[in-house]
Protein backbone atom coordinates (compact mmCIF):
# COMPACT_ATOMS: atom_id res chain seq x y z
CA UNK A 1 0.00 0.00 0.00
CA UNK A 2 2.68 2.86 0.99
CA UNK A 3 4.44 1.95 -2.49
CA UNK A 4 1.00 2.62 -4.24
CA UNK A 5 1.19 5.60 -2.57
CA UNK A 6 4.47 6.19 -3.52
CA UNK A 7 3.81 5.51 -6.72
CA UNK A 8 0.76 8.02 -7.29
CA UNK A 9 2.69 10.61 -5.23
CA UNK A 10 5.80 10.59 -7.67
CA UNK A 11 2.85 10.32 -11.20
CA UNK A 12 1.26 13.36 -9.24
CA UNK A 13 4.11 14.94 -9.81
CA UNK A 14 5.90 13.95 -12.62
CA UNK A 15 2.66 14.10 -15.06
CA UNK A 16 0.64 16.85 -13.53
CA UNK A 17 2.63 19.14 -10.95
CA UNK A 18 5.74 19.40 -13.55
CA UNK A 19 3.97 19.72 -17.00
CA UNK A 20 1.54 22.78 -15.02
CA UNK A 21 -1.31 20.66 -15.72
CA UNK A 22 -2.87 20.86 -12.31
CA UNK A 23 -6.17 23.50 -13.57
CA UNK A 24 -6.47 20.79 -16.48
CA UNK A 25 -6.71 18.12 -14.27
CA UNK A 26 -9.32 19.91 -11.83
CA UNK A 27 -11.59 20.99 -14.77
CA UNK A 28 -11.66 17.27 -16.23
CA UNK A 29 -12.11 15.43 -12.70
CA UNK A 30 -14.78 17.76 -12.02
CA UNK A 31 -16.36 17.56 -14.98
CA UNK A 32 -16.32 13.90 -14.83
CA UNK A 33 -17.40 13.64 -11.60
CA UNK A 34 -20.19 16.29 -12.19
CA UNK A 35 -22.11 14.37 -15.62
CA UNK A 36 -21.52 11.26 -14.13
CA UNK A 37 -23.61 12.00 -10.66
CA UNK A 38 -26.00 14.41 -12.58
CA UNK A 39 -26.72 12.09 -14.79
CA UNK A 40 -27.17 8.75 -12.49
CA UNK A 41 -29.91 11.14 -10.52
CA UNK A 42 -31.89 12.10 -13.83
CA UNK A 43 -32.08 8.75 -14.26
CA UNK A 44 -31.69 6.71 -12.02
CA UNK A 45 -32.43 7.92 -8.46
CA UNK A 46 -33.88 11.00 -7.33
CA UNK A 47 -36.10 13.27 -9.48
CA UNK A 48 -35.09 16.60 -8.05
CA UNK A 49 -36.44 19.60 -9.72
CA UNK A 50 -37.01 23.25 -9.01
CA UNK A 51 -40.46 24.67 -10.58
CA UNK A 52 -41.06 28.00 -10.19
CA UNK A 53 -44.99 29.87 -10.94
CA UNK A 54 -45.11 26.52 -13.37
CA UNK A 55 -41.19 26.44 -15.10
CA UNK A 56 -39.09 23.91 -14.64
CA UNK A 57 -35.62 25.45 -13.45
CA UNK A 58 -33.30 22.30 -15.49
CA UNK A 59 -30.19 21.84 -13.76
CA UNK A 60 -27.87 23.61 -17.11
CA UNK A 61 -29.49 27.26 -15.70
CA UNK A 62 -27.03 26.14 -12.23
CA UNK A 63 -24.37 25.28 -15.17
CA UNK A 64 -24.60 28.89 -16.56
CA UNK A 65 -24.12 30.41 -12.90
CA UNK A 66 -21.03 28.25 -12.47
CA UNK A 67 -19.79 28.73 -15.51
CA UNK A 68 -19.85 32.92 -14.91
CA UNK A 69 -18.81 32.75 -11.60
CA UNK A 70 -16.23 30.61 -12.48
CA UNK A 71 -15.03 32.74 -15.61
CA UNK A 72 -15.36 36.04 -13.07
CA UNK A 73 -12.70 34.37 -10.23
CA UNK A 74 -10.33 33.43 -12.89
CA UNK A 75 -10.59 37.18 -14.37
CA UNK A 76 -10.36 38.82 -11.28
CA UNK A 77 -7.83 36.61 -9.16
CA UNK A 78 -3.82 36.15 -8.75
CA UNK A 79 -3.65 33.70 -6.23
CA UNK A 80 -3.27 29.76 -6.91
CA UNK A 81 -6.31 28.68 -4.85
CA UNK A 82 -8.80 30.89 -6.61
CA UNK A 83 -7.21 29.01 -9.78
CA UNK A 84 -7.89 26.03 -8.84
CA UNK A 85 -11.70 27.04 -7.56
CA UNK A 86 -12.23 28.25 -10.63
CA UNK A 87 -11.14 24.81 -12.33
CA UNK A 88 -13.06 22.96 -10.30
CA UNK A 89 -16.43 25.23 -10.58
CA UNK A 90 -15.82 25.24 -14.34
CA UNK A 91 -15.30 21.82 -14.34
CA UNK A 92 -18.90 21.34 -12.40
CA UNK A 93 -20.42 24.13 -14.41
CA UNK A 94 -19.57 22.44 -17.77
CA UNK A 95 -20.65 19.08 -16.85
CA UNK A 96 -24.36 20.37 -15.74
CA UNK A 97 -24.44 21.70 -18.98
CA UNK A 98 -23.14 19.37 -20.71
CA UNK A 99 -25.57 16.83 -19.20
CA UNK A 100 -28.77 18.62 -20.84
CA UNK A 101 -27.25 18.76 -24.00
CA UNK A 102 -29.55 17.40 -25.85
CA UNK A 103 -32.20 18.66 -23.76
CA UNK A 104 -31.26 22.25 -25.15
CA UNK A 105 -30.46 20.96 -28.77
CA UNK A 106 -33.61 19.09 -28.98
CA UNK A 107 -36.09 21.20 -27.30
CA UNK A 108 -36.05 24.43 -29.14
CA UNK A 109 -40.01 25.03 -30.12
CA UNK A 110 -43.31 24.22 -28.98
CA UNK A 111 -43.88 21.26 -31.47
CA UNK A 112 -41.18 19.47 -31.20
CA UNK A 113 -40.41 16.56 -28.19
CA UNK A 114 -37.80 17.40 -25.75
CA UNK A 115 -35.28 14.56 -25.74
CA UNK A 116 -32.87 14.28 -22.25
CA UNK A 117 -31.24 11.55 -23.48
CA UNK A 118 -30.38 12.42 -26.99
CA UNK A 119 -27.65 11.13 -29.10
CA UNK A 120 -26.06 14.11 -29.43
CA UNK A 121 -25.59 13.78 -25.74
CA UNK A 122 -23.48 11.23 -26.16
CA UNK A 123 -21.82 12.61 -28.95
CA UNK A 124 -20.70 15.16 -26.68
CA UNK A 125 -20.14 14.05 -23.97
CA UNK A 126 -17.17 12.25 -25.75
CA UNK A 127 -15.72 14.99 -27.93
CA UNK A 128 -15.38 16.58 -24.53
CA UNK A 129 -13.65 14.60 -22.87
CA UNK A 130 -11.67 13.51 -25.98
CA UNK A 131 -10.86 17.14 -25.69
CA UNK A 132 -10.12 17.73 -22.15
CA UNK A 133 -7.78 14.07 -22.22
CA UNK A 134 -6.07 15.52 -25.58
CA UNK A 135 -5.10 18.50 -23.54
CA UNK A 136 -3.73 16.72 -20.51
CA UNK A 137 -1.81 14.20 -22.38
CA UNK A 138 -1.28 15.18 -25.93
CA UNK A 139 2.50 16.50 -24.68
CA UNK A 140 3.90 13.46 -23.59
CA UNK A 141 2.10 11.17 -26.44
CA UNK A 142 3.59 13.74 -28.74
CA UNK A 143 6.94 13.21 -27.60
CA UNK A 144 6.54 9.65 -27.40
CA UNK A 145 5.78 9.78 -30.75
CA UNK A 146 8.64 11.60 -31.87
CA UNK A 147 10.95 9.36 -29.96
CA UNK A 148 9.47 6.24 -32.20
CA UNK A 149 9.43 7.93 -35.35
CA UNK A 150 12.79 9.00 -34.34
CA UNK A 151 14.02 5.30 -33.43
CA UNK A 152 12.49 3.43 -36.27
CA UNK A 153 13.77 6.41 -38.89
CA UNK A 154 16.49 5.10 -41.66
CA UNK A 155 18.96 7.34 -40.58
CA UNK A 156 18.94 6.61 -36.93
CA UNK A 157 19.58 2.58 -38.10
CA UNK A 158 22.90 3.08 -39.97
Amino acid sequence: MLKLIKDLKSLWYLDIVRRNKKTPLFVFISFLITFLISRLFANYWIKLSLVISEYHIHHFYYGFALLFISAWIALVTNKETMYDLSAILLGIGSGLVVDEIGLLLTCTSNGKICNYTSRATFDIIVITIGILLLILYSGPFIRFLKRRIIRSSPSSQS
